[in-house]
């Protein structure tokens, strides 16, 4: 059998010095790959990637058909762990097709789950090289999209993490692509690296990735991160240019001040927030919300910049006004809600909140958000309740309905199903919110399907024919 083709890296890091009882401190991975895991190492053969590959793309239906024929097969007949890695591989390859373009990746299933887009990854290696750092210590680097997407960007990366098998399978990606990154084993408070000198030495930059997950579930909690939030902070300390990626809920309160917060969205998807220090700020703005295009196929091998919009709190962030209904809704875009700048997006549109805690944007004149937010016309006011709502959809032909909501305790599939819509007619959307009168529902539709004369021309027929809260408050 060909012999393996893994990284072969030098190591940038010093061994570990001895930690709390208990403490996993591990050590330098100065071997390629992972000799404790043949099976992995296996994959890594010509034939080994052909195994993979003949089982992709991973469908459970033909799974067991594929996984048989592959038993039978005299090169892995007796070594059942290979094929079982295979299938793994697989499965996640599968899974990652469309969140991570380009050349096939190796993975564990927490890295892929807790992976960086690419279009994400490259922004923040491209802080890191506007800022002249030289060499970055990725530290809680998971399955290494940052790690890789540095790399890629000529930085000398340093990537640490307390999981081997995390370790391997960024070297064995890092080798397909020939990139060079240094990896190392152990707990980032403890193991012996530059970040954690007395004197960290000049050009050093740090990102920091927490585990944000105890007992099987997310926690916002910082101190229940992994390393938790105040070790992330006196990091900053030493090590000026440090970027940390931290839950988009995270409260404002425990954002450090000098820091620069910017929450990404891709394609309405909130992926993360990344908070930001010394030279790795840009611009004086302390909050940011930006907005990522969906489907783009950037990659580190095709670094193209996605188109973006970004709205940020540079001149403040004002109270927004309150009124009426309007002709023009505006949904802002999850990143904007969860930085708080939804009265900066309204001042932006000179619009105003139906209320103080919801995030939807009411405009006399059609808005123009772009990508931060969504617009819809308002053809009319809807009868609130599920009869009269039902009658009222009913008697204008309606066969369907979607229902959005802020602020409301209602469960829009099961309203869907309650309201007992039949027909071909048109699918009506309405829009469930409270103001400081009572609940409220508004039959919209989202332009630019439509233009303004016809939006007149619906509300016409109409009228013939008869925010979740944002966090923090902004």
């Amino acid at each position: 059998m060909p012999a393996a083709r893994g990284p072969s890296h030098r190591c940038l890091l010093k061994p570990p010095r001895a930690g709390p009882a208990g403490a996993h401190n591990g050590g330098v991975e100065r071997e390629p790959g992972n000799p404790g895991n043949p099976a992995m190492q296996a994959l890594l053969t010509s034939e080994g990637r052909a195994l993979v590959e003949s089982l992709m793309p991973y469908d459970p239906a033909t799974a067991m058909s594929l996984l048989s024929r592959a038993r039978r097969d005299p090169r892995w007949s007796d070594r059942a762990q290979v094929v079982a890695a295979a299938a793994t591989q697989a499965r996640l390859r599968t899974r990652a097709a469309g969140r991570f373009p380009g050349p096939a990746r190796w993975w564990t299933p927490d890295g892929l789950e807790q992976a960086t887009r690419p279009a994400v990854a490259a922004r923040h290696a491209g802080r890191f090289v506007r800022a002249g750092v030289q060499v970055v210590a990725d530290l809680g680097c998971g399955a290494g999209s940052d790690a890789l997407a540095m790399a890629a960007a000529g930085l000398q990366v340093l990537a640490v993490d307390l999981d081997p098998e995390a370790l391997w399978v960024l070297s064995a990606t890092a080798a397909d692509r020939e990139l060079d990154i240094a990896t190392a084993s152990g707990d980032v408070r403890t193991a012996q690296g530059p970040w954690n000198d007395p004197a960290p030495p000049p050009g050093l930059g740090c990102f920091v990735d927490p585990a944000r997950r105890s007992g099987g579930s997310r926690t916002l909690a910082p101190e229940s991160w992994s390393p938790p939030w105040s070790w992330v902070r006196s990091l900053a300390q030493r090590v000026p240019a440090t970027g940390a990626k931290v839950a988009p809920g995270i409260d404002h309160t425990a954002l450090p001040g000098g820091t620069q917060t910017e929450w990404v969205s891709v394609g309405g998807d909130l992926v993360e927030a990344g908070v930001w220090w010394g030279p790795l700020r840009e611009g004086p703005a302390t909050r940011r919300a930006t907005v990522l295009t969906a489907g783009n196929v950037a990659d580190l091998s095709h670094p193209e910049a996605p188109a973006e919009e970004s709205l940020e709190d540079t001149d403040g962030i004002p109270a927004a006004p309150i009124g009426p209904v309007s002709a023009w809704l505006v949904e802002p875009d999850p990143a904007v809600i969860r930085s708080g700048l939804v009265s900066v997006l309204a001042a932006h549109l000179e619009g105003h909140l139906l209320d103080p805690r919801i995030a939807y944007v009411a405009c006399d004149s059609e808005p123009q958000p772009g990508s931060l937010g969504a617009t819809f016309a308002v053809l009319d006011e809807v009868p609130f309740g599920r009869k009269p709502m039902r009658a009222w959809l009913r008697a204008r032909g309606y066969g369907d309905v979607v229902v959005k909501k802020r602020g409301i305790n209602v469960v829009p599939e099961e309203l869907r199903t309650a309201l007992r819509l039949t027909g071909d007619g048109p699918t009506a959307t309405l829009v469930l919110t409270r103001t400081d009168a009572g609940p409220l529902a508004l039959l919209v539709e989202r332009t630019p399907s439509i233009s303004g004369a016809q939006t007149q021309e619906a509300r016409a027929i109409s009228s013939e024919e008869a925010c979740e809260q944002p966090r923090p408050p902004g």
